[in-house]
């Protein structure tokens, strides 16, 4: 058994890998002061065999999993990189080390597929990431999540605006708490259709994850599907390829 991990922004995410399948994932709220406790929550109750993490918390936040692995005695984590080709995908970017590294993790997954495919990764951030059929990451997007846009205007203007989640989504808001949210997800939602339009693609893989996806998912197109822990799917490629270079490379 494989532990994966995936430390993002304000959550960490977890699950065990064993026998092609991602079993009892979890996830928790994390900074950098409670690294240690929400390991200690997330942690499966017998040693994994390797550890591997998607990190985009930061060199302090990785560098306390390394401490808490060694206090116990656990295998030194495998942190995974964005790379300029992965599994037969290629990266986007002239320099692959600026794509954050969750937004490959996503883009592995779904390349695994075999299919073009578009997926967004709603979080704090909301990025949409387009891979084709043979493995190009065409690129992204960068916007601001649902909460964030939501923060950016609190601070900006005179009102304070708190999380109202409405369904059905309506046109417009008729106060200015309802005004905000639905002004981001109208944003968001906006961008993604924008995106798939320009594509032109027939029929392309479409996925959905993210901890702002229960946001999206109700106003999106019923071929989205959800995929909860994609990072970690992305994650479980690269370390079932590792073991196979170990045994055969």
């Amino acid at each position: 058994m494989k532990w994966l991990l995936d430390l993002g922004n304000t959550r960490c995410k977890s699950a065990q890998w064993t026998a092609g399948y991602l079993a009892q994932p979890q996830a928790a709220d994390c900074d950098l002061a409670s690294v240690g406790r929400v390991l200690d929550q997330l942690a499966p109750a017998a040693m994994p065999l390797a550890i591997w993490i998607s990190s985009v918390a930061g060199e302090a936040a990785n560098a306390a999993v390394q401490a808490w692995c060694a206090s116990r005695g656990w295998p030194a984590p495998r942190f995974v990189r964005s790379q300029a080709e992965s599994l037969g995908v290629r990266c986007a970017y002239a320099v692959p080390s600026r794509l954050g590294v969750d937004r490959w993790m996503v883009v592995l997954a779904a390349a695994a597929t075999g299919r073009n495919a578009l997926i967004v990764d709603a979080g704090t951030a909301c990025t949409i990431d387009a891979v084709t059929a043979d493995g190009s990451h065409l690129g992204g997007l960068i916007l601001p999540g649902v909460a964030l846009a939501r923060a950016s205007l609190n601070q900006r203007t005179q009102f304070q605006a708190d999380v109202v989640t409405t369904a059905p989504l309506p046109i417009v808001g008729d106060d200015t708490n309802p005004a905000v949210t639905v002004g981001a997800v109208h944003a968001l939602l906006g961008a993604i259709e924008r995106v798939r339009r320009q594509l032109g693609w027939v029929q392309p893989l479409c996925v959905l994850t993210g901890g702002e996806a229960p946001l999206l998912q109700p106003h999106l197109p019923p071929d989205w599907t959800l995929h909860p822990h994609y990072v970690l799917e992305g994650v479980a490629r690269l370390a079932d390829a590792a073991d196979v270079q170990d045994d055969f490379g």
